[in-house]
């Protein structure tokens, strides 16, 4: 049986707890992203966005954050910014939230669509704990796999959990359930019909 365990390795991350990423209280990405209000939508007031049918996609106020998402996928930028609109509307806090939402849906075309944005999703988390995808500037996507992450126990019970290289799977799938994304309403930018929202992805 094939073992990827090296302990030598292993003494030397377990020798200085600096080298760890401590997943509490940090924030992984933030974008803003720029709406226009739909045709025949009226909006007085920032409160009054409620929904997902008022705004449509225009761009990425910070035009590399936009490009580097590419990296995922050509149309993840829109991806994510559709993800942000269920997070205004209240329905979404996780990306597990968006993907269990998609694969409720009645018709087959956005179930199957749903297991196809989980895999997106999980290519993204990847990315953005390994690599500078998340930085106003060009990224090639290469993945730093020498980081090891460490998660705080939130109670008594709990185990503190660290993830090397080789459970970055767990890690993953921890991620999406875990980490929390973020509209900040006082942050909404409202101007003539054009609408800017900040997506916060924190843990």
């Amino acid at each position: 049986m094939c073992s990827f365990y090296n302990p030598n390795i292993q003494a030397e991350f377990e020798a200085d707890e600096r080298k760890y990423i401590h997943l509490s209280n940090l924030t992984l990405a933030v974008y803003k992203i720029v709406f226009k209000l739909s045709d025949g939508c009226h909006v007085v007031d920032k409160d009054d966005l409620r929904a997902v049918y008022q705004l449509d996609f225009v761009r990425f106020v910070d035009k590399w954050k936009q490009i580097n998402l590419s990296l995922v996928d050509k149309s993840f930028a829109e991806l994510l910014a559709a993800i942000s609109l269920e997070v205004l509307a209240g329905r979404v806090k996780s990306f597990e939230d968006y993907v269990l939402l998609k694969l409720s849906m009645e018709t087959e075309t956005d179930r199957n669509n749903a297991l196809y944005t989980g895999d997106k999703i999980q290519d993204y988390i990847e990315l953005l704990i390994y690599s500078d995808i998340a930085e106003n500037k060009p990224s090639r996507g290469v993945r730093d796999f020498t980081r090891i992450f460490k998660t705080e126990k939130k109670n008594k019970l709990e185990l503190t959990n660290y993830y090397t290289l080789y459970e970055r799977l767990k890690l993953y799938a921890w991620l999406r359930k875990e980490m929390v994304l973020e509209i900040d309403r006082e942050k909404i930018q409202l101007k003539d019909r054009e609408v800017i929202l900040q997506l916060k992805i924190r843990v």
